[in-house]
């Protein structure tokens, strides 16, 4: 299809809708099966959802497959928002130059209407941007929290006050990678579940390891069999 061009605010919008239905930024269609293994259908990435919210003739495949439409709520809107704001504030990276996909970002933001072949730039803002928040909420605390461990490898933890700073679903096993300041020490586990940012209760867990962080290089105490409460 040709190059079309939409307003730049409907499709942040759109972009943060998707990434809410989806749950996730999807880059290829994914596949979803049943339970007993028979395909279902594909889902598609959040740009193709996008493209056909702002033109269904876009679509040119079975009409049965075809996404749903896009529906902006309030805090789509909100996110829009917010993600406007963040990469204003990155503005000076952006023009310095250093960063190729800042100064693109830069780019399409400043301007009141973006391409449809841009639209991948767009889709994957609100996932690289809560990415981003969240690592430099890390590297903050990294700086911030004290050096050492939080106990003995081996030893049982018991009804820990812990702020949640990162819960970031695991590339290689099933569940979440959770960073968390316990006592003022950071310490790192792998949940079965997603866990919300902030405050929760570590009701009980065994330490694992003590090691450094993967990317910071603080003292990081590995924990295992950990039950949390929120």
């Amino acid at each position: 299809m040709s190059i079309r061009e939409f307003p730049t605010q409907q499709v942040l919008e759109l972009a943060c809708a998707a990434q809410r239905v989806h749950g996730a930024y999807i880059k290829d269609p994914e596949a979803v099966y049943a339970e007993d293994g028979v395909y279902m259908y594909s889902k598609q990435p959040n740009k193709i959802v996008m493209l056909c919210t702002l033109d269904p003739a876009y679509w040119t495949s079975d009409p049965k497959e075809a996404p749903m439409p896009l529906r902006v709520l309030p805090e789509d809107t909100a996110q829009a928002e917010s993600i406007r704001l963040y990469y204003k504030r990155l503005l000076f990276s952006a023009i310095e130059g250093d960063n190729e996909f800042l100064t693109t970002i830069n780019s399409i933001l400043s301007n009141e209407m973006v391409k449809s072949n841009q639209l991948g730039y767009v889709a994957c803002l609100p996932s690289v941007c809560a990415r981003d928040q969240v690592q430099n909420k890390i590297k903050k605390a990294a700086r911030q929290v004290d050096e050492g461990y939080l106990a003995d490898i081996g030893s049982t933890l018991k009804d820990l006050d812990a702020e949640i700073i990162a819960s970031i679903k695991s590339k290689n096993f099933e569940g979440y990678n959770i960073d968390a300041i316990i006592n003022n020490k950071m310490v790192s586990w792998l949940n079965k579940t997603n866990l919300e940012l902030g405050p929760c209760v570590v009701v009980k867990a065994k330490v694992k390891d003590c090691n450094k962080h993967w990317k910071h290089q603080n003292d990081v105490t590995r924990l295992n069999f950990v039950k949390a409460a929120q």
